[in-house]
């Protein structure tokens, strides 16, 4: 049943609090150890490790709740899940950020976890010496290819140092630049370009498209201050400039690059995913065009509200809400804080009050899961973002890791 609202200058802190009593009440406990029951595409319940929708997101909210609320609890938690998804027994995909067991390593780099759990120590060390070890392809995108993959080493090379860390990082970056195509759209590279899987076909959103790949190229420049990384996603971003369309006051990207069929507004596909690329790449280049690009996507994606009816990070409100927090951030700008604060107000409808306690869906009605791209965990953090007037970082973005 719907829950009543709380004051509003309570209902961010309070819907934080519910998110972690909600994780805290479904962990399953094995010794040090604990796990969480998540939903996969299909909507079936089952144990995993990843970070799109299984336990390997979840520290990355329990890590900063506990830090900024003083709860240890929580950080113990956080722990206990990625000693579980540290389990040499786990199979699938070691490299990709969101598929791979490279996510449950990012979240433990995250809360520098490696320094005190040999397994945990053990699993970011696989992880790195796969990806160190192994060819970037077949994948070029940020949720589970090679920009993700290098995204990762520069997340640990910030935490470690290492030259062979941002070496690895460069070598995914330049068997990337030798995907790109240049044609009537643009400036661009297909998720699979062998195809597979998606088959040969450009897309624009940061999930599984160019805007992704800009990112991380923006993010080597940073880290290296080689300009042919600047000069590349700059050709992409120009591209995707080019390719927007405007609705909303702003600008929306169709999911397929040249296409005009504006289906979403999401983190994983439209203007809250491409807007936080070019927000991000603003930063970093000092670029105008860049910024105006990103305030016109944050037009759009506040424009479009809860279009999902959904409060997720991948496809809801979390998702659009942190981009225009970090637009208030970035810019100074309070309308952009107080439109993030509206999409907190607007997520706290979803809470679900039952007698077991407070619960969280995705996005079938009825399914409640902690995960962080799908559930609970991710929601939670954008309310603790709201929380510190985005002093909190997002971890998924890159720069300004662990700050607060």
């Amino acid at each position: 049943m719907p829950a009543p609202m709380k004051p509003a200058s309570d209902t961010v802190r309070f819907g934080a609090d519910s998110v972690f009593g909600f994780i805290r009440r479904t962990a399953e406990h094995e010794g040090p150890r604990c796990r969480w029951k998540t939903a996969d595409y299909e909507n079936r319940l089952r144990y995993d490790i990843t970070l799109f929708n299984g336990v390997g997101g979840i520290p990355l909210f329990l890590a900063d709740y506990g830090r900024l609320r003083g709860n240890e609890e929580a950080l113990e938690l956080a722990r206990g899940a990625l000693e579980w998804c540290a389990d040499a027994g786990h199979e699938g995909y070691i490299r990709g950020l969101q598929f791979g067991k490279a996510g449950p390593a990012f979240a433990a780099w995250h809360m520098d976890a490696t320094e005190h759990s040999p397994a945990i120590a053990r699993l970011c060390e696989r992880v790195t010496g796969s990806i160190l070890g192994e060819d970037p392809g077949p994948v070029t995108d940020m949720v589970g290819g090679a920009a993700s993959n290098g995204f990762y080493l520069l997340t640990a090379w910030k935490k470690r140092g290492g030259r062979e860390l941002l070496e690895g990082a460069v070598r995914c970056g330049e068997w990337l630049r030798r995907q790109l195509v240049r044609d009537e759209l643009g400036c661009h590279c297909a998720a699979r370009p062998d195809g597979a899987w998606f088959g040969n076909r450009p897309f624009s959103g940061f999930a599984h498209g160019i805007s992704g790949v800009a990112f991380f190229f923006a993010l080597l420049y940073e880290a290296t201050r080689e300009s042919a990384w600047k000069q590349v996603a700059m050709e992409i971003f120009d591209t995707l400039i080019r390719d927007a369309q405007p609705i909303h006051g702003g600008w929306n990207w169709s999911p397929g690059l040249g296409k005009k069929e504006l289906s979403r507004c999401q983190w994983s596909h439209g203007s809250p995913g491409v807007g936080l690329a070019l927000l991000r790449a603003a930063e970093i280049f000092g670029e105008p065009r860049l910024m105006e690009a990103a305030i016109l996507a944050g037009e759009a994606t506040y424009g479009y509200g809860d279009f999902r009816n959904n409060p997720t990070q991948c496809v809801g409100l979390a998702g659009g809400g942190d981009f225009l927090l970090e637009l208030g951030r970035v810019t100074g700008e309070e309308r952009w804080m107080d439109r993030a604060r509206e999409f907190g107000e607007k997520i706290m409808a979803y809470r679900a009050v039952l007698p077991e306690g407070d619960a969280w869906p995705t996005d079938e009605p009825g399914l409640y899961t902690a995960d962080f791209m799908y559930g609970a965990a991710g929601i939670g953090h954008f309310l603790l973002r709201i929380e510190t007037e985005g002093r909190l970082a997002m971890p998924l973005i890159g720069g300004r890791l662990n700050s607060s």
